[in-house]
């Protein structure tokens, strides 16, 4: 189930948006069809077309799996096909790292559905927030140079911009180390882009460094707004502050210094951060698009914010850069992006307390799965989802990249196939028990609410078959919840749980779903 919200997607990773533009029925069919055909391929064991990958791609389209099954009930056994149709995503790449190697990677769909040009492992998308880890390291090998340290005030580097003083910095300064790990203090969370075909302005394409932070682009000032180092709030607008910092350092543009320092040392040969993205490149690139798997107006969105949501990249890329890394860290690489010493530093917590402190190293966001650590991040930009993650132990990594709104659903059903598929030890469906109301009991829970923050959106409750709740959001379509009593719902496919709202004489009067989005019964 997604978190609904109204908002513009950014660079953040985020569960979902209402968007209320209709695509055609033809584009739909046309994309449908195309996401039938892999279209590109490599594996292991004989490339392009052999046997061993075209198993690997029939059993993995064929067994896209939910977060929760129901106890006592078969795996849904979802078909990519159909799951592309429901998130409304026209095109996916996957690359796969197993044993020190890119082992396979495969596309499905169509980066256009307009043209129905269909989406190879070459195909670009917009990696979105996971353009920030692969900035960090850019930064933090200008610490290993000795160019920047990690706690001084970041003011002591910054010449064309300076991070404003308040009395929230007297006694705490904005740090490298801070802006890496969201704690810095930091506004702005995200950046909507500007639209491809739409200048900034008539004297530039996009908005400057300087005009973001202001707030003279589309977004608010970046500014200070509570004590530095004090607790962590995800930053786009801080990422952008360490953007402007490592030119000013440099003396150089930030793509061609991130080329330099990150793209071409770890093998990614089609990555960029260029923004705009140069039109000698446009036929490379997916377009974006929209919920209802419409195209985003203008085919994409540019972002000036390179370091918060800028590169564009395959998964191979990101697939080549984690062996790059897992290399580091195994000591098979003593010259690379960065040292073994300061790759552990990126990758450890640096903060104590506050719980979200942990979840973060330096650039990376850090976590567990089943068991084993794992480092990654996910991306979120207009008409763009992607995730990234990686298992240190086991040295296994996944990269999934979409070109909808909706993908990043998507995406985590693709991750479990994976893993299923290569029998990982990671992701497996968790099983949870159902019950089923009565029909007095789902005629309560039926009709019509608002969006806390956004009434003018309707979603509706209805009652579904075996006693399922379906509910309705506008450009998303249908999502199907089960009980596990009367007023505890929860969606198969992302585990989200739905709590319903009463008043003191027990009628239903809204609901909240997974802890942050209230509804409003009518």
């Amino acid at each position: 189930m997604m978190a609904w919200s109204a908002q513009e997607p950014g660079a953040v990773p985020k569960k979902g948006e209402i968007h209320l533009k209709k695509s055609p029925a033809t584009v739909r069919r046309r994309y449908i069809l195309a996401a039938l055909l892999a279209v590109a391929c490599t594996g292991p064991q004989g490339g392009p077309g052999s046997d061993s990958t075209a198993d690997w791609a029939s059993k993995i389209e064929n067994q896209l799996l939910p977060l929760v099954v129901l106890d006592g009930e078969e795996l849904p056994g979802w078909t990519l096909s159909e799951r592309m149709e429901h998130y409304g995503v026209p095109g996916v790449s996957v690359a796969i790292v197993e044993n020190g190697e890119v082992v396979w990677s495969h596309a499905w769909g169509v980066a256009d559905t307009e043209t129905g040009a269909p989406v190879t492992v070459e195909t670009l998308f917009q990696a979105a927030s996971i353009s920030k880890p692969v900035a960090a390291l850019a930064a933090l090998s200008l610490v290993e140079d000795g160019r920047i340290l990690l706690d001084a005030p970041v003011n002591d580097y910054l010449t064309t911009w300076t991070v404003p003083e308040n009395s929230f910095t007297a006694d705490s300064a904005v740090t490298l180390r801070g802006l890496l790990t969201h704690s810095a203090g930091t506004t702005v969370w995200g950046f909507p882009g500007y639209r491809k075909d739409e200048p900034f302005s008539p004297d530039r394409v996009l908005a400057s460094n300087a005009q973001v932070l202001d707030g003279e682009g589309n977004t608010d000032t970046v500014r200070v707004y509570k004590i530095p180092g004090t607790s962590m709030r995800y930053s786009g607008g801080g990422y952008t502050v360490m953007e402007q910092t490592l030119e000013d350092i440099t003396g150089r543009s930030f793509s061609e210094l991130l080329a330099e320092r990150v793209l071409q040392p770890a093998g990614m040969t089609l990555s960029t951060f260029e923004q705009p993205l140069p039109e000698s490149r446009w036929n490379e690139a997916s377009r974006g698009h929209l919920a209802d798997g419409s195209e985003v107006e203008g085919e994409w969105h540019s972002y000036p914010e390179q370091a918060a949501a800028g590169l564009w990249t395959t998964p191979t890329d990101l697939a080549r850069v984690t062996l790059h890394l897992l290399d580091i860290l195994d000591e098979d690489v003593t010259d690379g992006v960065l040292s073994r010493e300061m790759l552990l530093q990126m990758l450890t917590p640096n903060h104590e307390g506050e719980e979200a402190f942990s979840n973060w190293g330096l650039g990376f966001g850090l976590m567990e799965q089943d068991g084993h650590a794992a480092f990654g991040h996910g991306g979120a930009n207009k008409g763009f989802r992607a995730s990234w993650s990686v298992l240190r132990d086991l040295e296994l990594g996944y990269v999934i990249m979409t070109n909808g709104d909706r993908g990043g659903g998507l995406a985590t059903e693709i991750a479990r196939a994976i893993a299923s598929v290569r029998d990982w030890p990671i992701l497996a469906p968790e099983t949870r028990s159902r019950v089923v109301l009565d029909a007095s009991e789902m005629e309560e829970l039926t009709g019509e609410y608002d969006l806390v923050g956004a009434p003018e959106f309707v979603i509706d409750f209805r009652a579904g078959d075996n006693g399922t709740l379906e509910v309705i959001v506008p450009g998303q379509g249908t999502m199907v919840f089960y009980a596990t009593s009367r007023d505890e719902w929860f969606d198969l496919s992302d585990g989200d749980v739905m709590v319903i709202e009463r008043d003191e004489q027990g009628n239903v009067v809204g609901a909240v779903n997974d802890g942050t989005t209230r509804l409003v019964k009518r």
